[in-house]
Parts: structure tokens; sequence; C-alpha cells
């Protein structure tokens, strides 16, 4: 890829919205997005379940209306998942199309990023030239948290998806006013709500920054458009809690994830303020007590750099924060035409305000979570380079492009040395990369060699996440906390401290996060009660109730939600359905309730079951019929 165009273009077209394509644009984008599709559906059946959780609630949803409007994890309806179900309602679509499988859950979500690349390409295209554009789009999909998360059923993809295009819409609300595109932007977001709650709203202040900068007309009229767009986010991501909320809780699931079965307690609490203050925990896992050892807290701006965060997004992170301080500090040199600084100052806030906020962010915080930065990141670096390339003539601007491309080499080989896997042939290749891009940025003299340096400057910048991407297709990604890249050297990594979870160690680990593989002959017995009651077992943790439900093809329920810490359902309830014979078994888990992390609820309930139903083993699981 090569920056070119912005040189060609940046003094030519100040101000043009559409700039002239070049004959091999649309070869470009071909390739770069059927190299996407690729890598986004490439073995993706490799993954499973891969999020057991979503899966079930999606398989609930495909099995009955009512599920599917509540977000329900099973088809019995006793709970919903902690998240809004716009995300589940597209994969329960695609179940009851295409049957309950891999593809099914998992090729939505490829498509959406499929789909985020290109409007990425989309966003840049307008104010830059076709090389910038192609750059951006190629930084956003070989990104490895974009590749992790776009083969997974969680909801960020859809979120990414939605929140781009609130962006490109503002971009064109911007350009000509239109109320249409406002509107739009707004419902983008509302509807990115629905998949992930807060975590959509990240882009905003951002998207204000650039409307009362740049937007066309008064103050007033700015101002005016804005609260058009706020009504359109509130109607399109608040219509479907208004309906919950005034719901009988009795004609409802229990909303998972809340103590007042609230969803908009859990708009606020668990999915909102909680996200943002320290909660403390025992270095084993396990809730703290005022004696306890606390495990270290890792907020800050090393957060991002850390081993277990910098495999996700790191790569270009100090990349982009170091294009964003140059396009603040050299503004005025730059000479950017209106749409580019526009480009630039809603990329560059975007960029800084989502890197803040996930550095200091409280400790409820997955690696995932740098999802968010991954498309600012996208944008402000092409836009950078292509801003500093457009100066190339000043050696300063010249001097300072060879820096950032050669600090970018240097932390990629930051980021590798946190796994021993990598072999030593690839990291000479990335230095060697990243020397000929720096060469190149300097000696390049005229255009037809500028198109081989864009060439260099992008493998250099893409080459060391690509290796990674490598390994997160070679091996299933599933649980609660997927993982790019190799495995790390710390043995106290996330991803080591993962594999010993999946490996039973502690086995309330394995439970949580990943689910206890079922034992088939526990499932052929639950398949065997198809239409003879509404649950065909009770279980905790979710994970484990959504594996038994996933393999067995019949309702379980997870008493208490996610860990079993939900109010859901409580003794009177579950009595009431057992003497209803809605509840075939009761699957007993007793390293979980060793942890002592179960609510009283559920605690109560296990004690009810065992001092009243016939202990019975099959496969080696503790179970009770509570048929009898």
């Amino acid at each position: 890829m090569s920056v070119t165009e912005a040189s060609q273009t940046m003094d030519a077209a100040k101000d043009r919205s559409v700039l002239p394509r070049l004959s091999w644009e649309q070869v470009g984008l071909a390739v770069l997005l059927m190299a996407t599709a690729a890598s986004f559906l490439w073995g993706l059946d490799r993954n499973g379940w891969a999020n057991p959780y979503y899966s079930a609630a999606a398989q609930a949803g495909s099995q009955d209306w009512k599920a599917f409007f509540f977000g329900a994890l099973d088809a019995g309806n006793l709970i919903t998942v902690d998240k809004p179900p716009l995300s589940i309602w597209i994969m329960s679509l695609s179940v009851r199309l295409f049957g309950l499988n891999s593809w099914a859950l998992l090729v939505p979500q490829a498509l959406m990023g499929i789909t985020t690349t290109w409007i990425i390409y989309k966003i840049i295209r307008r104010s830059l030239g076709a090389a910038p554009a192609l750059l951006g789009g190629l930084v956003y999909a070989t990104t490895p948290v974009v590749v992790l998360m776009s083969r997974y059923n969680n909801p960020e993809p859809l979120m990414g998806l939605l929140t781009v295009a609130a962006a490109y819409f503002i971009l064109r609300a911007i350009d000509d006013g239109r109320w249409a595109w406002y509107l739009l932007a707004g419902t983008s977001l509302g509807l990115g709500f629905m998949a992930k709650q807060i975590q959509a709203f990240v882009p905003i202040p951002a998207l204000l920054v650039a409307v009362f900068i740049f937007g066309a007309g008064t103050l007033a009229a700015r101002f005016l458009r804005v609260l058009g767009s706020l009504a359109a986010l509130l109607v399109s991501g608040g219509w479907w809690v208004a309906v919950v909320e005034l719901t009988p809780a009795s004609n409802r699931p229990y909303v998972g994830g809340s103590v007042t079965n609230s969803i908009l307690e859990l708009t606020l609490d668990y999915n909102g303020l909680a996200r943002f203050i320290r909660i403390p925990t025992q270095s084993n896992g396990n809730r703290a007590t005022s004696d306890a050892e606390l495990a270290p807290y890792n907020g800050g701006f090393t957060r991002i750099f850390d081993g277990n965060f910098a495999p996700e997004i790191a790569w270009l992170t100090f990349t982009a924060i170091a294009l964003t301080i140059v396009m603040i500090t050299l503004h005025r040199s730059l000479s950017l035409a209106r749409q580019q600084r526009l480009l630039a100052v809603l990329s560059g806030t975007w960029f800084a305000s989502t890197l803040l906020l996930l550095c200091f962010m409280g400790s409820m915080i997955h690696t995932y979570y740098t999802y968010s930065l991954a498309a600012p990141l996208a944008l402000v670096i092409p836009v950078g380079l292509a801003s500093l390339w457009s100066r190339r003539e000043r050696l300063v601007i010249r001097l300072i492009g060879g820096l950032i491309i050669g600090s970018s080499t240097y932390m990629c080989l930051r980021v590798i040395y946190y796994s021993d896997e990598w072999p030593a042939w690839f990291r000479t290749l990335v230095v060697a990369t990243g020397i000929i891009a720096v060469l190149g940025w300097l000696l390049a003299k005229n255009h037809k060699q500028a198109r081989v340096v864009g060439i260099a400057v992008a493998v250099a910048l893409v080459i060391a996440p690509v290796g990674a991407n490598f390994y997160t297709l070679s091996k299933a990604q599933n649980g609660t906390n997927p993982q790019s890249g190799p495995l790390a050297n710390d043995p106290m990594a996330m991803s080591r401290l993962l594999l010993t979870a999946k490996a039973g160690t502690p086995a309330w680990a394995l439970q949580t996060a990943y689910g206890s593989q079922p034992v088939e002959a526990v499932t052929n017995m639950l398949s065997q009660e198809r239409g003879t009651g509404t649950w065909a077992a009770a279980t905790f943790s979710a994970q484990n109730a959504a594996l038994y439900q996933l393999e067995s093809g019949q309702p379980v329920m997870a008493v208490g939600g996610w860990l079993g810490t939900d109010p859901a359902p409580t003794l009177s309830q579950f009595r009431k359905f057992v003497a209803e014979r809605k509840i075939g078994f009761f699957i007993w888990q007793q390293d979980l309730l060793d942890r002592g992390e179960l609510s009283q609820e559920t605690i109560d309930i296990t004690r009810w079951v065992e001092a009243n139903f016939e202990e019975r083993s099959l496969g080696g699981v503790k179970y009770y019929d509570l048929r009898d």
C-alpha cells in the first residue's frame, strides 16, 4: 500500500468530498475484503460453541419467541443474559434458518467484521486517497483483537460495526448538514447500545467535538441537530428497555446480572458504573475479604502495554499515540484541508478518549475490550502517515515519520517478547521489514518510488500482527475470555491462567470460564426429556448449563444466572417448579459450592434438593431426579 494519493490531492483538491478513483483501487479493495473474509471465516467451526453463554441464548431464541425477545438463556425463560439481545437476535435468526451449528452462530459476526473493514475504508476515502483508505482497512482487519472477535459470538462485532457506521454518518452529516445523516448516526449508536450497552457510547465525545467544530450552520443549528441524534438514539436504544421495565416481572424472565430484576439497574450498575471502579478480589480470583491479599490493580497507562492486553492491540498503539501527538503539535505545518482536519480531529479524539478509558477503567475488564480501540487506531494511523508524507520535503517532518515507523517495529518486537513461541526467523523478518520501510521513507524522491515505499510501510506495520493472527486461527477459541496470539511466557499472564483453568486447576475456574464438558451419558439422558417438562435439568454456573443445553438440545435452567449469584429462582419458585414437574434433573456442582461464591438463594436450593431427593451418579456426574 502507498500513501501517494494524499500528497497528490491534498493541495489540489482541499475541500472536495469525493476524490478521484484510481484504476487499481477497486482491485485493491476487492483483495483487501477477500483476504479479510478468508481470515475471519477460515476454519471457523474450530471454535465450536465459542462462548456457550451466548450460543445457548441464541439456541433458546431459535426455539421460543419470548426467549428471543427478552434474550433469555433458556427456552424456559427463567433468566436473561446480562446484555441486551440485539446480537442474540441475529444469531437466533441464523440458527432458525440454518440449524444449530458453529457456522450459523459465528458467520454473522465474521460478516460484521468484513463490513466494518469496508466502512473504515469509506471513511478515510472521503478525504484522503485510495492508498491511505486501503491502509486503514488493512490495519483494522489485521488487528489481532479484531480477528479474534470477528470469529466469535460476543456482542463486540455488532457494536463495532454500529459505532463505526455512526462515525461515517456523522461525517456525511457534517458535509451537507442533512437531518437524515444525524438521525442515522443516533440510531446506529442506539442500536449499538442494544448490543453492548454503555460501551457503544465511547465514540460520542469525539463525534460531538467533530460536529461542534466542523458542522455547518450556526452553533444553535448544530446543537439542534445533535438533539435530533440524541432523540434517535433514545428511541432506537430505549424502546426495548422501556418494554422490559414495563412488563410485569411475572410475565418475563429475570434480568440476568441485576440485583433488583431491572434492566435499568443492569445498565447503570453492572454494565455501567461497576466497569469504572476497582472491585477488590483475591489473587486466586475469589471475592476479597478485609484481611485478604488483594490481586494487584493494573490500571494506568502501562495496562495497554502489559503481557495481557498488548497481544490484542498494542502492536500499533504507540504508533497511533505518536501520530496523534504529531498531528496536534504540527497541525499548522501539515496544512490539512478542511475535511482532512475533520477526520484527524474525529479519529484523534476518538482514539485518545478510548485509550484513556481502557487504561483507567476499573478491574471488571476483559482483554477483548480493547476491540473498542481498533477502529480509531485504524483511522489515526493512515491519516497521520498521509499528513506527514504530504510534507515530506521538509527534513524534520521526514525524520519524524521515519522515527515513528522505526518505533512501530520496536514496539512490535516488545510485544513478541511476551511469548517464547515466536521463531527467531520471524523476529528477524520483522526487523528487516522495519528497516526497509524506514530507509524507503527517508530516501524516496519521487512518486514512483513512493508506491514501493507505501507497500513497504504497510508490510512493516502489519507483519507482526498478521503473525499473531496465524496463532489465533490455528487453535480453538472458546469460553469467557478468548485470547489472541501465542501462549505468554509469564506464568501469571492471562493466557497461562486460562490454560490452567481449562485443565481444571482449580476446577471452579473451568466451570465459570469455559463450562465443564458434559458427559455424554448425561446429555443423552437429558435429550430423552423432550416435551416432558419446561427444563430438562437445572444446574450452575451459566456456562455449565449452557453446554448441557447446547449438547442435549433441551432447555437447562442456570440457577443463579451467570455465576450462580443472581436471586433467580428463589427457593420457593424452585420448589413450585419441581411440584409442577417442570424440572427433570438437578446436576450437582461440588466445586462451585466449595468455592463459596454462590448466592444464598442458590445454596438454599442445593441444600433443599440434597435433603429431599435421592443422590444418583451417571458417568461420574452426581445428579438428582426431581421427578421422584
